[in-house]
C-alpha cells in the first residue's frame, strides 16, 4: 500500500467511525422524540462536516504529492499546470502593460514551466461543496470522477439541508432511512474520488502524454 493510499484510508475511516458512533445513538433513541430529532439533525451536520472535509484533504494530499514529486510544471498536464500558476496570472492582471506582457509571454512563462511545479493556491471548497464545484475541481486536476453526476440531488440537498440546520431553521429529518440515501450518496463520491486520486497518483496520470 501507498503511502497516500494508507492517508486516504485512514482518514475515511475514522470520519465513518464518527457517523457510525453517532448513528447508533440514533437507534437507542426513541422515535419522534425530541432526542430523536436532535441527533438526526446532528448526524446531517456531521455528515457534510466529513464529506466537505474529506474532499479537501484528498485533493490537499494529491497537489502536495505532486508537489513532493518534483515533476516539472511542463511535464504535467496542461489543467494542472494552469492551476499551479494561478497565484502568477492573478498577479499578471495586476499589470497588463504591453511591457509587462510581452515580458511575461517571452520569458517569464517559460522560465515558471520549466520550474517543479507548485501550488500556492490550492481548490477551494467554498464551504458550500455542491456538486458544480465539486466537478470542476476535479476536472482541474485530472480526476477521473463521475458518481457526483449520478447523485448530484442527494449532494445538492445534502449542501441545502446543510446550511438550513447551520442558519437555526427547524429542518426536520423524518428517520434514519430518510438520511441513509444521502450519507450512501456522500460516502460513494468520497471513496470515488480517493480511488482517482490513488490511480493518479500511481500510475502518474497527470503527466502529459509523450
Amino acid at each position: 500500500m501507498s503511502n497516500w493510499d494508507k492517508q486516504l484510508e485512514d482518514d475515511l475511516d475514522w470520519r465513518q467511525a464518527e457517523l457510525a458512533s453517532l448513528k447508533s445513538q440514533v437507534i437507542k433513541a426513541t422515535n419522534g422524540s425530541v432526542m430523536h430529532q436532535v441527533l438526526l439533525r446532528a448526524m446531517w451536520a456531521l455528515l457534510y462536516a466529513h464529506y466537505e472535509g474529506f474532499c479537501k484533504f484528498a485533493w490537499d494530499l494529491y497537489l502536495d504529492e505532486l508537489k513532493n514529486s518534483g515533476v516539472k510544471r511542463k511535464e504535467c498536464k496542461d489543467e494542472i499546470a494552469r492551476l499551479s500558476l494561478q497565484k502568477q496570472f492573478k498577479e499578471l492582471k495586476g499589470d497588463l502593460s504591453l511591457e509587462n506582457l510581452w515580458k511575461f509571454t517571452q520569458t517569464g512563462l517559460k522560465s515558471l514551466l520549466e520550474e517543479n511545479i507548485d501550488f500556492q493556491i490550492k481548490l477551494e471548497t467554498e464551504s458550500n461543496l455542491y456538486p458544480n464545484i465539486f466537478r470542476e475541481n476535479s476536472l482541474q486536476v485530472c480526476l477521473d470522477c463521475t458518481l457526483v453526476e449520478q447523485y448530484q440531488i442527494e449532494l445538492r440537498t445534502l449542501v441545502r439541508r446543510r446550511n438550513d440546520i447551520a442558519h437555526g431553521q427547524k429542518m426536520i429529518i423524518k428517520d434514519l432511512k430518510e438520511y441513509q440515501k444521502y450519507e450512501d450518496a456522500a460516502l460513494e463520491v468520497m471513496h470515488e474520488l480517493a480511488i482517482s486520486i490513488v490511480d493518479c497518483l500511481d500510475n502518474k496520470l497527470y503527466l502529459r502524454s509523450p
